[in-house]
C-alpha cells in the first residue's frame, strides 16, 4: 500500500512540474492579483445585474453580493412591452435563458427562450 502511495505521490508532483504547477512566488501574486476582481451577475425578471469585487456570490431572480454588499433584483414594471402576450413567440438569445413577463398586471409570468430562438411564455388564462 506504502508503495503506491508512494508511486502516486511521484507521479502527482511530476506533473505539477511538467505543467508548470510549481512556480516562483512572484508568479503566484500575480495570479492572486488577477483573481482579486471577480465579476458576478444574477439574471433577474426585468434584466441582469452584476457587481465586482474581490469576492461574489449571486442567486438568478434574487440577488448579487460583492464584498459584502447585496444588490438585489429590481421589480419588474408591468407594461405593454413586459406583458406576455406580447413577449411570447418574439425573437430571443440565448436559448434556455428565462425572463419575467406579466399576467393580468401582475409580473408572476414567465418566458423560456427555445431552441428555436422565440420566447414561450405562460399567458393568462383569458388569453386565447
Amino acid at each position: 500500500m506504502r508503495h503506491c502511495l508512494g508511486i502516486f505521490a511521484a507521479l502527482v508532483i511530476t506533473g505539477l512540474v511538467a505543467c508548470g504547477g510549481v512556480e516562483s512566488g512572484e508568479a503566484q501574486e500575480e495570479i492572486g492579483q488577477q483573481s482579486s476582481a471577480l465579476t458576478c451577475s444574477a439574471t433577474c425578471p426585468s434584466g441582469t445585474i452584476t457587481c465586482q469585487g474581490s469576492s461574489c456570490s449571486a442567486v438568478d431572480g434574487s440577488h448579487v453580493q460583492c464584498d459584502g454588499v447585496t444588490q438585489f433584483c429590481p421589480p419588474l414594471l408591468c407594461n405593454r412591452a413586459t406583458a406576455c402576450e406580447s413577449l411570447n413567440g418574439r425573437a430571443c438569445s440565448p436559448s434556455g435563458s428565462t425572463r419575467g413577463c406579466c399576467l393580468v398586471g401582475q409580473p408572476t409570468g414567465a418566458c423560456y427562450c427555445t431552441v428555436n430562438g422565440t420566447w414561450t411564455c405562460m399567458m393568462s388564462p383569458e388569453d386565447p
